[in-house]
């Protein structure tokens, strides 16, 4: 593969175009979790359906990972980055235009195949450019931008919903999209493939088929019952297609990821501290806004204020844990990042009915703290142990344990939430105590993911 590193005083002008694309995906998470308590309204539907606005796209998102990360290495990593802001641009006007929940639904779908190819190729761009010290910053700088996108996403999106309605958050991502496509252009380097590689187009399909069956199972499982005929049929189909998989990585001469990667410790254990990290964060995302709505019975402009702590802590701890990738091991900043997801999660497990403001925002900030102190690090040490000539692979494997990891926190904190609430109202208990004992619930969940990423971190290299 041939590859030509930039000048220094070109670097940081191509690192804006992959911040501009990591700003617009963020800002648009943000907002969507700001949004879900009023689609919910509008369309009528249950918590269970709304939230596949965010899963469902985070699904499509993660199934097509592999997929263009692979393709990165084999083609140009530019072009590859650049249609994916146009078609999450598409998806963008397409969810603006839409007016019922399939409608939203098909213009996430669009968007997580354009948010895919930019994530699959975004950390790799960064890795091929940066080298050394200067890698670790800018690891550290797109947290920073990560922790901006959600700061501004739930204060612009709180106001925009409340003035304009949820359809003003899609109206928003466009002019990035095109300030983002039309830089791209010009700065980002065509750096070359390698034409030696090939897809395995097979391989690619099992494992597609077998993630798509699997992750779509489980975001609706708490929906149509865990014991749903289609529910446990797609279970088994997505063991089987898996077992298909790995076969055809074993004979293939070309396999579609290469499950040698995982052979390096520094990915393998990197994969799963993501998986575990994200599972823990995420545990939250969906459940607090409909906490502060329903509960604490707050518009839209105050729970995207409450929002706030969380972003700003998170930049200022993924700029300091980028600096500090240069001096100290991986395993002591990740380790002391999940000890702090533990006691945020803890702290809003134990919320109760009437927390004080001051309360919430102190929980917001540690785990901010907590997010930023583990991701910068974690994502330094799989990528700098990637081979060069299977980066994109690497990068997009990364990436697909950390959506893994949020799919899994989405799904299973809605699933824990809706078993004990049902429960609890069908015993005669009032609806009040029934949310709030299942929201602790699947808040204790998140702690003990928090304590299982904690000690894998700590037992690694």
């Amino acid at each position: 593969m041939h590859i030509h590193v930039p000048h220094l005083s070109k670097k940081w002008m191509i690192f804006t175009v992959t911040a501009n694309g990591t700003f617009m995906s963020t800002l648009s998470a943000g907002i969507m979790n700001i949004a879900l308590p009023t689609m919910s309204a509008e369309f009528g539907v249950s918590l269970e359906s709304i939230q596949l606005v965010v899963s469902l796209y985070l699904l499509i998102l993660t199934c097509l990972l592999p997929v263009f990360g692979k393709l990165s290495d084999i083609y140009s990593r530019k072009w590859m980055y650049l249609g994916g802001f146009i078609t999450f641009g598409i998806g963008a006007l397409l969810g603006a235009l839409s007016n019922s929940l399939t409608a939203i639904l098909l213009a996430r779908t669009v968007q997580g195949i354009g948010s895919s190819a930019m994530m699959a190729t975004s950390q790799a761009l960064i890795t091929q450019i940066f080298h050394g010290k200067s890698r670790g910053r800018a690891f550290g700088a797109i947290g920073a931008v990560v922790a901006c996108g959600g700061l501004a996403g739930p204060a612009i999106g709180g106001a925009l919903i409340q003035a304009w309605g949820w359809r003003s958050i899609f109206w928003l991502t466009l002019p990035i999209c095109l300030l983002g496509v039309w830089r791209g252009i010009y700065l980002i380097p065509r750096f070359k493939g390698n034409p030696l590689l090939h897809m395995d187009y097979r391989g690619a399909f099992f494992y597609t088929l077998s993630s798509f069956l699997f992750l779509y199972a489980l975001n609706t499982a708490s929906e149509k019952g865990w014991t749903n005929p289609f529910i446990l049929i797609a279970f088994i189909l997505s063991v089987i297609f898996f077992i298909f998989f790995l076969q055809r990585e074993k004979t293939s001469n070309n396999p579609f990821i290469g499950l040698s990667i995982f052979r390096i410790k520094a990915i393998s254990y990197g994969c799963l501290v993501a998986i575990l990290g994200y599972t823990a964060l995420f545990v939250n995302s969906v459940l607090l806004p409909f906490y502060l709505t329903d509960i604490m019975h707050m518009d839209p402009i105050k729970i995207g204020l409450l929002m706030l702590p969380f972003p700003v802590t998170l930049a200022l701890a993924s700029a300091v844990s980028g600096a500090l990738c240069a001096r100290w091991p991986a395993r002591i900043i990740t380790t002391a990042g999940f000890i702090l997801l533990f006691i945020s999660t803890l702290q809003f497990a134990f919320m109760g009915a009437a927390p004080s403001i001051s309360y919430i925002i102190l929980a917001q900030l540690i785990m901010g703290l907590g997010s930023g102190t583990f991701q910068v690090p974690n994502n330094n040490t799989v990528l700098s142990a990637a081979p060069k000539t299977r980066l994109g692979v690497v990068a997009s494997v990364n990436a697909l344990a950390r959506n893994v990891g949020m799919i899994l926190g989405i799904a299973l904190s809605v699933a824990i939430f809706t078993l004990v609430q049902q429960y609890l109202l069908s015993n005669g208990n009032p609806s009040q105590y029934a949310f709030i004992t299942a929201y602790k619930t699947a808040l204790l969940f998140g702690t003990a993911v928090s304590v299982a990423g904690g000690i894998l971190s700590a037992k690694r290299d």
